[in-house]
């Protein structure tokens, strides 16, 4: 997934209590349903339009975060239902179920998810890099791709400040919106330009797959009501439908091209269709080779 959000302000405080459930089919008249919204701007599109606050005597509320942030209010049940780093879906098969027909994923380049190197990437053997905390995908997805070209490089979560990574290592990963702040500037960093290279440009040259970045899920025992899905689809289906509307609110938060903005949303799958689901499936393989296909699970609504 891949920070300002494109649709809502800025992060919540700590998410309500957990709400009694009327069954599977919908939340009890008065219950809150809570929705993790990620704090980057290629999300922006699925809940356009999708407001917090009282709708027919159920609320909705938002809580902001960056991914690893929303990752753990799920799996902790702080919040119910959330945009979840593909990853951590895999790596929690057990506990959580996706929606089937959301996805964030691109074929070949994404632009928010990148290395910013010192030397080229057939030099950066025994390198060490300094890779975002905000994202346990993006770092699994670089130590993938270093694996399959036999790089041995060492890998060190530091906060992400480009400047401030490359003055200690040699690479730096960044994801989200200062990834594409970065990608677009191309600025020289201590006295030089660093080499780039986009993951997933480099997942689909050695895959020829998309990349699936997250996935809408909540945990098994609390699934997303049907008025929740529905509201989610109609949200994804008006942001689609207005891009350029979208693309140009972004652009000015983010600070690039209205033209910028609007090629790199129109450039992510958001549907997970079978090529995504391959996609997965690929990842999985890499990095949790005994997880059975069949154990990944998704919600029928």
């Amino acid at each position: 997934m891949t920070a300002g959000s494109g649709a809502a302000g800025g992060r919540s405080g700590s998410a309500v209590p957990e709400p009694d459930r009327a069954g599977p089919s919908d939340v009890a008249p008065g219950a809150t349903e809570r929705l993790g919204i990620v704090a980057y701007t290629n999300v922006a599109p699925l809940h356009h339009g999708l407001r917090p606050g009282r709708h027919d005597g159920r609320e909705l509320r938002f809580v902001h975060g960056v991914p690893s942030e929303l990752n753990r209010a799920l799996l902790a049940g702080e919040i119910d239902l959330t945009l979840i780093s593909s990853v951590e879906f895999l790596k929690h098969a057990d506990r959580l179920r996706a929606l089937p027909d959301f996805s964030v994923a691109t074929l070949g380049p994404v632009r928010s998810v990148a290395l910013f190197h010192r030397r080229p990437w057939a030099e950066l053997d025994g390198a060490t890099v300094a890779v975002t905390t905000d994202s346990s995908t993006s770092v699994e997805l670089l130590r993938v791709l270093f694996e399959a070209d036999g790089l041995d490089v060492r890998l060190v979560p530091v906060a992400p400040d480009l400047d401030a990574m490359l003055a200690e290592h040699d690479g730096a990963l960044l994801i989200g919106d200062a990834a594409l702040r970065e990608g677009v500037a191309r600025r020289p960093v201590h006295g030089a330009t660093p080499f780039m290279t986009d993951l997933g440009d480099a997942w689909y040259r050695a895959t020829r797959l998309p990349f699936t970045f997250a996935v809408w899920a909540s945990r098994d025992d609390a699934p997303p009501s049907p008025r929740l899905v529905a509201e989610l689809r109609a949200a994804r289906e008006r942001g689609l439908g207005h891009l350029a509307d979208v693309s140009e609110g972004a652009a000015e938060r983010v600070g690039v091209a209205p033209r910028t903005m609007l090629a790199y949303l129109a450039s992510f799958r958001y549907h997970l269709e079978p090529p995504d689901r391959d996609g997965l499936l690929a990842f999985a393989a890499r990095v949790l080779p005994d997880l059975r296909p069949e154990a990944l699970r998704y919600w029928d609504l």
